[in-house]
């Protein structure tokens, strides 16, 4: 098996993991009508991780640790949910939950701002990065969710009446606190995993789409369950082929196909339930139009280059554009760039790579300078390799290394293959440059712990040190 099919093939499972649980839990949360409770559970728990780093734990060298921060902030947020349901409600719950996600949003940011990847931090928290759990992961989450799910299943009626009708359960005896306590605590262990494998968008997602779906078409509990998993599963699936296909994130592709098929749903709901299903047809039919002209009409608006530009050439505007505050600026310039010969824009791109603490910046900066294949790149990009970057971008590193004529970025591929915590796709994208530089295979399995490629490696550091390192490497060749 590939590693690529590997690789969407643990996706998946990390998606039926997730959307196993979540849609049985957005049947409670489509019910009690506490929308974003799966978000500010979210935040509380990242709060407390964000909390944690302040304190001095590393989120990778002590996870256990951070994790038990975010638990501990989501418990406590589980009791404030718990107390902010009132028996007349003056204010709605969702109120409280809303301030509540706020505040925790906030205080978020204050706390990342002090990070020197703080963006990045918030990023992940976002759309987390599906493509790249980890088998053990999958299954340790797998053990977890099925450990709630059955104390969900021994305690269903008291969590089915709360949710489905509180005052009859309430007049039966029910002590409502006590059971939404339990209910949310429970629920804040599972989006605590969740947000930390597939980020705050795609939990909320799954969670609230497939529940929404399928309460259009059915009453029963039981029959909005398995609607909801079977819309969850195919999203899944289209999300993961459409993203790596296309080259798209995973978990945003996921959640738009999530979107298509809650709209998707919502029309064909509309049509058959219309009195005059050729009416609404052309109403759909006329929408579709209006949101087509919209958007066409929209972008005949395009900004005009301001008039101080014009005096400038293409690569001094783009230069510019470089040393703007804004990522997307940035981003889009360094594309450009690296399409472009002048003998400006090395020196440019290396003074950017220098400064800049945005690691997609690093990224795009490195595959501009290695289309570039300018030796005055060498320093900056070595400098780069140096630093504590993840295994994907420093072989994108190392590929510009080798493409501006620095032998270094076999040293660069050499410390991929030898690192243990490196994904084996990275270590596999190595291994190939590696082969295809010495012109040698080196029988390096990627998909096996680094100990057992001890071999391999020792034939590896012997070519670097009698042949690799004498190698003249060109820009041209």
């Amino acid at each position: 098996m590939s590693i690529e099919l590997g690789l969407m093939t643990v996706a998946f499972l990390a998606c039926l993991v997730i959307s196993l649980m979540h849609v049985y839990l957005g049947l409670h949360v489509i019910a009690r009508k506490v929308i974003f409770v799966d978000l500010a559970l979210a935040q509380i728990a990242a709060v407390g991780a964000t909390y944690a780093t302040t304190l001095g734990y590393d989120p990778t060298s002590d996870s256990f640790k951070v994790s038990l921060f975010s638990l501990a902030f989501t418990f406590v947020g589980a009791v404030a949910f718990s107390i902010a349901r009132m028996r007349k409600e003056k204010v709605p719950q969702e109120a409280f939950i809303g301030i509540i996600y706020a505040a925790a949003s906030a205080l978020a940011i204050l706390l990342l701002s002090k990070s020197a990847t703080g963006g990045e931090e918030l990023k992940h928290m976002l759309v987390g990065d599906i493509l790249l759990v980890s088998k053990t992961t999958v299954w340790h989450v797998a053990l977890l969710y099925a450990a709630i799910g059955v104390f969900h299943f021994i305690c269903r009626k008291k969590f089915l009446a709360i949710s489905l009708d509180p005052e009859a359960a309430e007049a039966s005896g029910i002590n409502i606190r006590f059971w939404d306590i339990l209910f949310y605590m429970s629920f804040g262990i599972v989006i605590t995993k969740s947000v930390g494998i597939a980020g705050v968008l795609l939990v909320f997602s799954y969670l609230v789409v497939p529940a929404v779906v399928a309460q259009m078409w059915f009453d029963s509990v039981k029959a909005r369950l398995f609607m909801g998993w079977a819309v969850a599963l195919i999203a899944s699936i289209l999300g993961i082929l459409w993203s790596f296909h296309s080259d798209y994130p995973t978990g945003p592709a996921i959640v738009v196909t999530l979107f298509l098929s809650l709209i998707t749903s919502s029309i064909v709901y509309y049509v058959q339930h219309a009195p005059s299903k050729a009416g609404a047809l052309l109403r759909v039919a006329g929408i579709a139009a209006f949101g087509f002209l919209f958007f066409t009409g929209l972008s005949y608006f395009k900004k005009p280059v301001e008039a101080t530009n014009a005096k400038l050439s293409p690569v001094e505007i783009l230069i510019g554009e470089l040393k703007d505050d804004e990522e997307a600026h940035q981003l889009d310039a360094i594309q450009h760039l690296g399409d472009m010969q002048d003998p400006r824009i090395v020196p440019a791109l290396t003074e950017a790579l220098t400064k800049t603490k945005s690691e997609q910046v690093v990224e795009a900066i490195a595959e501009a300078l290695g289309k570039q294949k300018d030796p005055r790149a060498i320093a900056a990009l070595q400098a780069a390799a140096n630093n504590h970057y993840d295994d994907f971008l420093k072989f994108t590193i190392a590929k510009a290394q080798l493409a501006v004529g620095d032998k270094n970025g076999i040293q660069t591929l050499i410390a991929i293959l030898k690192n243990d915590q490196a994904e084996p796709f990275a270590r596999q994208q190595a291994q190939d440059l590696m082969e295809t530089v010495s012109g040698k295979k080196f029988a390096y399995k990627a998909d096996q712990p680094v100990a057992s490629n001890s071999e391999a490696l020792k034939q590896i550091d012997d070519w670097w040190k009698d042949e690799g390192s004498k190698l003249k490497l060109s820009p041209k060749s």
